[in-house]
């Protein structure tokens, strides 16, 4: 009998704070960094590995920390702090313009609401749910390719969702309390077993829960 997503969230969640907890906390209070920082970091990290992004984003903030600072930046300097990160020209170009929209229309401040959020200059949904998640606290599910992989696999949200149907699908299903821990939690199982290619279904404990899993059987590839 298959089982149902309301079941599958609440066996998710023991095995998530029973497998993760210490390291999803730890996880989320380190990246749990000031708005600006935040932000731009999620800008930076676009297509680009977290390793590069996390080494562009040090170097970026050491010369430019606010709003202010980065808004009067010469674009290529800029570009030469942030090199490898994916397209660094053009995104070099975009945070300059998305810290002077800051300083022009919100006074230096990172908005803390999703539509002003994604009104900013290369600002999407993923990008301010993180920015809302981890700089301002509130109850979202950022959903990355970890995140949208391991739900889908699991049959939480359909295969077809797009960002939107599956952020609010998992909302809906998780206590507000939880949600943190739903988005550091997944990425965490998502790079340790279900990996996007070859996912280690059979190291899984939480595959009898799992669509992927069970309707194939013993899953090879």
């Amino acid at each position: 009998m298959m089982v149902q997503g309301k079941e599958k969230m609440r066996v998710l969640l023991r095995f998530l704070k029973k497998e993760y907890l210490e390291k999803a906390r730890e996880h989320y209070m380190s990246n749990h960094l000031d708005p600006f920082k935040t932000l731009v970091s999620c800008v930076l990290s676009q297509r680009t590995r977290d390793e590069v992004t996390e080494k562009a984003s040090r170097k970026l903030f050491s010369e430019y920390s606010s709003p202010e600072k980065l808004a009067s930046a010469n674009p290529r300097k800029v570009q030469e702090l942030i090199y490898p990160v994916g397209f660094y020209k053009q995104k070099s170009k975009k945070i300059i313009m998305l810290a002077k929209e800051l300083v022009e229309e919100y006074s230096s401040k990172v908005p803390s609401d999703r539509r002003s959020l994604i009104s900013l200059p290369a600002v999407g949904p993923k990008t301010a749910d993180v920015t809302l998640g981890y700089a301002f606290g509130k109850p979202v599910i950022p959903v990355d390719v970890h995140v949208e992989v391991v739900s889908k696999r699991l049959g939480l949200v359909h295969k077809k969702a797009g960002y939107e149907e599956t952020r609010k699908t998992l909302e809906k299903l998780t206590p507000e309390k939880d949600r943190w821990i739903v988005n550091v939690g997944l990425v965490l199982f998502g790079k340790e077993t279900c990996k996007t290619r070859n996912p280690l279904c059979q190291q899984c404990k939480i595959k009898r829960i799992c669509d992927y899993y069970n309707k194939r059987g013993e899953w090879k590839e």
